[in-house]
């Protein structure tokens, strides 16, 4: 019986030893708080005004943050020249000490760092990437009363009228401009293209007649859709949107035309690494916190977790895509 026994205790011995090395494993991959981090309240710019998706996005982060850091955040608006104002001003002020952060959003800094007219005070190597947040895919929505009924009549209304079509962008390189630029390009269609400070004064001139067309994302555009105030006429996905099943992509025009905006968040270059990574850490439990899930999607907001060594890779890759649209609006 003795010697039956004694593998069992053996194979049990094994997965003890197992479990309690992983368990070490799991203690030493936790990033521990630094020390005397954070002891002030923690400020977050935003890079638009009050009131937009990204700006409301960041505040309800702000407030799971607020529950594991034990600090306030305060969310500091820095609209203008689609996010070039506050990336300068984050560049020229932001100590390196975890207590600034950014919101970044992606292909708007891109656009502004490619474009030597635009004379960037900054790069994409002054930015530590924490991580990312969401990924809200583009869409076009029009006024109630519009007489484009479907995306067919605003493709065929542009067709017949070039350089007519009033559309809207959140301002020069941001993702909606260049959303509208892609479409241009893969339509050879040309629009008459407005820019506004952000999508707060975009829906208002699309609301008041200003504007035919409102390029934008979902995000911003679920409340005034749901609640009858607007109709979307296209997504710019690569499949249709499960929010609006009955909303054609434009792919399905024969139009390759994808966008998005990417919101994460950074920290400036030269940030202590521990304090980078406790940020990191505390930003997953906040983007996983229940409440803040409930609240991103009944805003609209697709949740799109990255770590900050996978969101590094996914700004270095944008440089690829965006490029191109720049050379195209500077023509």
């Amino acid at each position: 019986m003795r010697r039956e026994l004694q593998p069992r205790r053996v194979a049990w011995t094994g997965i003890l030893c197992l479990t309690a090395l992983l368990t070490v494993a799991q203690c030493v991959g936790a990033a521990e708080k630094p020390k005397d981090f954070p002891n002030h309240p923690i400020t977050i710019i935003v890079p638009g005004p009050a009131g937009g998706i990204s700006d409301v996005g960041v505040r309800i982060t702000g407030e799971s943050l607020k529950k594991l850091l034990g600090q306030a955040i305060l969310v500091e608006n820095k609209p203008g020249a689609a996010g070039q104002i506050a990336y300068t001003d984050f560049k020229n002020n932001a100590k390196p000490d975890g207590y600034t952060i950014s919101q970044v959003s992606s292909p708007h800094i891109h656009a502004i760092v490619l474009d030597a007219t635009r004379k960037a005070l900054f790069s994409m190597k002054d930015f530590q990437p924490v991580a990312n947040h969401v990924q809200d895919p583009g869409a076009i929505l029009v006024r109630p009363d519009s007489p484009f009924k479907t995306l067919g009549d605003f493709l065929a209304a542009a067709r017949a009228n070039p350089g007519q079509i009033k559309v809207s962008s959140t301002g020069l390189g941001g993702d909606d401009h260049l959303a509208i630029l892609n479409v241009q390009h893969k339509s050879g269609l040309r629009f008459n293209i407005i820019h506004t400070q952000g999508s707060p004064q975009a829906m208002a001139a699309v609301l008041g007649g200003h504007i035919d067309v409102n390029f934008d994302n979902i995000g911003g555009f679920l409340a005034p859709v749901k609640s009858g105030q607007a109709r979307l006429l296209a997504v710019m996905t690569d499949k249709r949107h499960p929010e609006f099943p009955d909303v054609p992509t434009f792919r399905e025009k024969g139009i390759d035309a994808i966008s998005s905006s990417t919101r994460g968040y950074c920290v400036p270059a030269g940030t202590p690494k521990e304090i980078v990574r406790y940020l990191e850490e505390s930003m997953k439990k906040a983007v996983e916190d229940p409440e803040h899930i409930k609240r991103a999607k009944d805003i609209g907001l697709e949740l799109k977790w990255m770590s900050g060594e996978e969101y590094g890779k996914f700004l270095q890759d944008q440089d690829e895509w965006v490029r191109p649209l720049v050379t195209l609006y500077r023509k």
